[in-house]
C-alpha cells in the first residue's frame, strides 16, 4: 500500500546542464512543478546559508530557482517565485548525489524555515552531473516519511538501471 500511495505522488523531472555552465541546469522532460530553469551546486552553496540545524549535515551542494512570469506550478506562491533547498548527502543510499526539502518565498519575499513546503526532493545522476533526475514527492520530508520514500526511490532506480542494462 505505501507503495502505490509513494508511487501515485511521485512526480519526476530532468535536467541538463547548460553547456558551458558550472550550475546553470534546463528542464528537458517530467513535471513542471519545479522551474523551467535552476542552478545546482556541486560540493559548494549557491548563497551562503547559516551552519545550524540540518546545515550541520554533510552537503551535496544546494539547489536554487526561481519560476518566470509564464510559468505555473503549486510553488509559485509569492513574489519573486523562489525556490532553494540544500543538498545532502545520504550515506545508506549511494544511488543518489543527496536529498533536501523544498524552501518558497514567504509572503515578504525570503525563503525561511517557516516557508518550507517539507515537499521531499531526491537528486541522481549517472553521468558525473551533466544530467540530472529529481524525484519530487510531497509531503515527504519529515524525518518519520523520509526512511520509506528514500526505501522505494531507491528500488525505483535499481528497477530502472536493470531495465536499461537489458
Amino acid at each position: 500500500m505505501e507503495k502505490e500511495f509513494l508511487n501515485s505522488q511521485l512526480l519526476v523531472c530532468s535536467y541538463e546542464r547548460k553547456e558551458g555552465t558550472a550550475t546553470s541546469y534546463y528542464r528537458t522532460s517530467g513535471s513542471n512543478i519545479l522551474p523551467i530553469r535552476i542552478g545546482i551546486s556541486k560540493d559548494c552553496e549557491l548563497v551562503p546559508a547559516q551552519r545550524k540545524g540540518r546545515n550541520l549535515q554533510l552537503r551535496a551542494g544546494q539547489l536554487k530557482g526561481a519560476f518566470t512570469q509564464l510559468e505555473e506550478s503549486p510553488l509559485k506562491q509569492h513574489k519573486p517565485y523562489k525556490i532553494s533547498t540544500g543538498i545532502y548527502k545520504i550515506p545508506e543510499y549511494p544511488l543518489f548525489i543527496g536529498y533536501g526539502t523544498i524552501g518558497i518565498s514567504n509572503p515578504e519575499g525570503k525563503i525561511t524555515r517557516e516557508s518550507d513546503t517539507e515537499d521531499l526532493v531526491v537528486f541522481h545522476t549517472l553521468d558525473n552531473w551533466k544530467n540530472i533526475t529529481i524525484y519530487y514527492l510531497p509531503k515527504c520530508g519529515s524525518p518519520n516519511e523520509m526512511e520509506s520514500a528514500f526505501s522505494f526511490l531507491n528500488e525505483l532506480v535499481k528497477q530502472s538501471q536493470q531495465a536499461q542494462s537489458e
